[in-house]
């Protein structure tokens, strides 16, 4: 239960920093507000956890108590990244909600999504996100990954095979 209650107290507390840092002092590049304020909160929590949990002499079990503590601020971190990135750069998926809530009770028709949902438009902004991010550089032909991006696309080549995705989602 304390692993929970450390898990949780500490990613709601880095979500409200992070909406403050967001919302007063509006940065660029709102993904490295975010690795740097959940990473810095996960790296004091883990340390002040090990810290009280070894000296209460509970044996080896805070070893255990902190490997499940950083899985859970590790995972959830990530999964709050990816969310951010749908809701900020509007994913398709998003795209398609957004529509349909501002729609209201009449909704919408198939020809609707279709008569404003352009490839060509979700494919920019992701560009423009991913060199905003600096995941790439783009010169008049090609688009390659920085240093940062290969990182990226490493974590998420190596997840993909773990999880046996390689044909895709």
């Amino acid at each position: 239960m304390s692993v929970l209650l450390w898990g949780l107290t500490t990613l709601v507390a880095a979500f409200v920093v992070q909406v403050i840092f967001v919302r007063w002092l509006r940065p660029q590049n709102h993904a490295a507000v975010i690795v740097a304020v959940f990473g810095t909160f996960s790296a004091v929590a883990l340390i002040l956890f090990v810290s009280l949990a070894s000296g209460d002499g509970a044996g080896t079990s805070w070893w255990a108590d902190t490997a499940r503590l950083a899985l859970l601020l590790g995972s959830l971190s990530l999964a709050y990244i990816a969310v951010y990135s749908a809701i900020e750069d509007d994913s398709p998926s998003m795209a398609m909600v957004k529509m349909a809530w501002q729609a209201g009770e009449s909704g919408c028709v198939e020809e609707d999504f279709r008569a404003v949902m352009d490839d060509r438009l979700f494919l920019d902004q992701r560009i423009e996100a991913m060199k905003r991010d600096g995941w790439i550089v783009q010169s008049a032909d090609e688009i390659v990954l920085t240093p940062l991006g290969r990182l990226w696309g490493t974590i998420f080549r190596r997840a993909q095979l773990l999880l046996r995705m390689d044909e895709g989602g």
